[in-house]
């Protein structure tokens, strides 16, 4: 039925589902814009897997990771038409988050209170930091949040990303300058005043005042899993608190905090230190130690060349 469609009605149609399926507005807006394209690339042409792979050739010089997200675009697409294109796929490399150290983190808090101009942000702008930092929340949920969201000892993030709602506990400290902030703020105000672009902005002018290169706003969310990591919290836990959908994408930070890496690698000093203690010197020469075979006594074997 499908292909007796003409190329507009075609994509019209598909059009129907994408709405139904994509509840973020970018995602839906790009998706669209690269469907698009792939129709005028079309030019009247059914869209056959190998004019698919065609048209997509024209961004292999993009970043892995752009090439996948334009591919899962067209894919999805051309499922749904039926002719699947399972003979073609874009690897995308395993790239370990950065890691942050905590006096990078005083740095940043350093900068704000030394703030020469605006002032009066340094209050608002520390508190920023500081629940992204404790909560890992994203930069577009960071801007969305309105007082009726924040509850004693939690706060809730409405229609995250993918359109999920999800519970994030506060501490005490947070919670309480959190608390004090909003104030007498209507329910429905945004508490920070600030477009997601212009808190990506402000952390990058920050960190250039704190002269942190490459941070930026999602390093704080960055922070927040290997923090927890760290501490020994539950990698299932931590997934639910960041709200990623696949638990794949959490653990990428257990490259970063992996102990039983640390651990193996601690065992070379642990071999380096019984090496020492199985040594004395007497007089200028060094002799190893060795116990004897059938009691807790030792003797000092031969001279150590």
């Amino acid at each position: 039925m499908l292909r007796h469609l003409d190329r507009d009605k075609l994509f019209k149609l598909y059009d129907t589902d994408l709405v139904l399926r994509l509840r973020n507005a970018k995602n839906l807006s790009d998706t669209r814009k690269m469907l698009t394209r792939f129709k005028e690339y079309l030019n009247g042409y059914p869209p056959l897997p190998e004019l698919a792979k065609a048209f997509l050739s024209q961004f292999a010089n993009r970043k892995p990771r752009t090439l996948y997200r334009y591919t899962q675009m067209i894919r999805v697409f051309m499922k749904w038409y039926g002719e699947p294109m399972d003979d073609f796929k874009v690897k995308v490399p395993k790239n370990m988050p950065p890691y942050t150290e905590d006096s990078d983190i005083e740095k940043l808090f350093s900068a704000i209170q030394n703030k020469k101009t605006h002032k009066g942000c340094i209050t608002r702008d520390s508190l920023l930091v500081e629940l992204a930092l404790k909560t890992g929340m994203r930069r577009s949920e960071l801007a969305n949040l309105e007082p009726r969201d924040i509850h004693s000892d939690f706060l809730v993030v409405m229609n995250g990303k993918g359109g999920k709602d999800r519970l994030i506990p506060l501490t005490q400290s947070t919670a309480q300058r959190l608390q004090n902030f909003v104030g007498d703020m209507k329910p429905d105000e945004k508490v920070f005043k600030l477009k997601a672009p212009c808190i990506s902005n402000k952390i990058r002018q920050l960190a250039r005042k704190a002269g942190l290169g490459g941070f930026h706003t999602h390093t704080m969310r960055h922070k927040f899993a290997t923090d927890l990591l760290e501490k020994g919290a539950n990698i299932k836990v931590i997934q639910e608190l960041l709200g990623h959908e696949n638990l794949a994408t959490t653990e990428v930070y257990l490259s970063v905090t992996d102990r039983g890496l640390r651990q193996a690698v601690e065992l070379l000093d642990d071999q380096r230190s019984n090496r020492a203690k199985n040594r004395v010197k007497v007089g200028d020469k060094t002799y190893r130690v060795v116990p004897w075979s059938t009691v807790e006594d030792v003797y000092v074997s031969k001279p150590i060349k």
